[in-house]
C-alpha cells in the first residue's frame, strides 16, 4: 500500500507499507514523481480544478517515463474525467514496466483532496476482476474511512 501527497506540483511518497511476497521497486518514503505518470498521482489530479491540473503541467510537462505513460494534455484530460466518475484510477505499467497499480483520492468532507492510497503489484498478480473490482472496492472502504476519519476527529 502506498500514500502520496501533492507537493510543489509533484506527488511524494509519504508512506509505504510492503506485504510478505512484495516486490522491490524505486519507490521510498520522500520519493517523488510526476503526478500524470502514477495512479496515485492521477487520483489526486482528477479531483483537482483544471486550471490547477493545467499550472502542473505547464510546469513540468508530461514526460514519458514508459511507453505507456499519457504525454498529450487532452488524452490527460480525458482520462481524468474517466477517473473522476469512476473513481478509481489505474496505473497499467506506466511509472515501471511490469508493474501495475489502482489508487483512489482522499478527500475530506468538502470534497477537498488530501492525498492518495494505493496498492501496487506485477502485473502477473494484477489481473482480471481483482485488478478490475476487488482492490478497487477495498480501496473505497479504505479511502471513505480515513476521509470519515479526517472530518471528525
Amino acid at each position: 500500500m502506498n500514500l502520496l501527497v501533492e507537493e510543489y506540483r509533484k506527488g511524494i511518497y509519504l508512506h509505504r507499507e510492503q506485504g510478505e511476497n512484495a516486490v522491490e521497486v524505486d519507490s521510498y518514503t520522500g520519493h517523488r514523481v510526476h503526478l500524470h505518470s502514477t495512479a496515485l498521482g492521477k487520483a489526486i489530479l482528477a479531483e483537482l480544478p483544471r486550471e490547477r491540473v493545467e499550472e502542473i503541467i505547464d510546469q513540468h510537462g508530461l514526460p514519458a517515463t514508459t511507453e505507456n505513460n499519457i504525454t498529450e494534455r487532452e488524452e490527460l484530460f480525458d482520462r481524468l474525467d474517466q477517473i473522476r466518475e469512476q473513481g478509481v484510477a489505474f496505473d497499467d505499467e506506466e511509472r515501471l514496466p511490469g508493474l501495475r497499480c489502482v489508487a483512489r483520492a482522499v478527500t475530506d468532507n468538502n470534497c477537498e483532496v488530501h492525498g492518495a492510497i494505493s496498492v501496487s503489484g506485477p502485473s502477473s498478480r494484477m489481473q482480471g476482476s481483482r485488478y478490475d473490482e476487488e482492490i478497487p472496492q477495498k480501496l473505497e472502504e479504505v479511502t471513505n474511512i480515513v476521509s470519515l476519519n479526517m472530518g471528525y476527529s
